[in-house]
């Protein structure tokens, strides 16, 4: 009989294979996911599981995905969404990754986070607020990083990135005896040299920088309610890098196995 546990899937940008690496771990050891949480690229992740792609199929999908189709620079979208790009391919590509199933038609407890700039708030889509709104939608919404996507109006909100409420979204599961983990890829990046750089160099440089406060706030609290919170160090990877190399891929998958396979010996 398999053990129940709940899992929350930080922001990742496309780093996405730690992701996939942690839900097979997880998987592999017996456990049955009861309830997922994501958070930006996280919510790419659990919504795609919890739509029942199957983990092989998307660890394949992982591994040779281009992703620039899904930001790709539009002057459309400057004049029309004052963003950089439409985000129309990241919501198809969701939308058939997951079946076009609304929270409603899910066997699996879903949590997904956003931002509302209306509000300032986090919000949380679920079956419990939102079941009639499609998954695409929501992890559309939830990794709507500012000025490179526009902003979702979805349930009465106008939604970007999780990442800037909660970037680990651990306080989203139920608390009770069922054992939460938190899947939460660490930004370790090595210090530049003085010098100019790039904005692709800087731009997830400066995300990391704005999340920081707000991740380590998040994890201790959730650690003291009694979470594991699984570490995978991904610094060797850009969130932002759409076309990364296989081996990096597959060193991000190996690397979220790997260490969650490590954390679940001790729950």
């Amino acid at each position: 009989m398999s053990r129940r546990i709940r899992v929350a899937l930080s922001g990742s940008g496309f780093r996405l294979g730690a992701h996939l690496g942690a839900l097979q771990a997880i998987v592999d050891a017996g456990y049955e996911i009861i309830e997922l949480a994501g958070t930006s690229g996280g919510s790419i992740v659990a919504a795609m599981y919890a739509g029942g792609m199957r983990l092989d199929d998307m660890h394949q999908l992982c591994m040779r995905m281009d992703w620039s189709p899904m930001m790709r620079f539009s002057p459309w979208a400057v004049l029309r969404f004052q963003a950089l790009c439409t985000g129309k391919a990241l919501e198809a590509f969701l939308k058939d990754g997951s079946g076009g199933k609304t929270f409603a038609d899910l066997e699996l407890d879903l949590k997904i986070v956003a931002a509302d700039l209306l509000t300032e708030k986090e919000f949380q889509f679920s079956r419990q607020t939102t079941p009639t709104v499609p998954i695409a939608v929501a992890a559309r919404a939830s990794a709507s990083i500012p000025i490179v996507f526009p902003p979702v109006s979805a349930a009465g909100a106008l939604l970007v990135d999780g990442g800037t409420a909660d970037n680990v979204p651990v306080s989203d599961l139920t608390v009770d005896e069922v054992p939460r983990l938190g899947i939460y890829l660490v930004s370790d990046d090595t210090a530049l040299k003085p010098g100019t750089y790039g904005l692709s160099t800087l731009a997830p440089r400066i995300i990391d920088l704005m999340l920081a406060a707000n991740e380590t706030a998040h994890v201790d609290l959730d650690q003291r309610s009694g979470a594991t919170i699984v570490r995978v160090p991904t610094g060797y990877a850009s969130s932002f890098d759409r076309n990364m190399p296989y081996a990096t891929r597959q060193r991000l998958y190996e690397d979220g196995y790997r260490n969650t396979q490590l954390a679940l010996s001790s729950i």
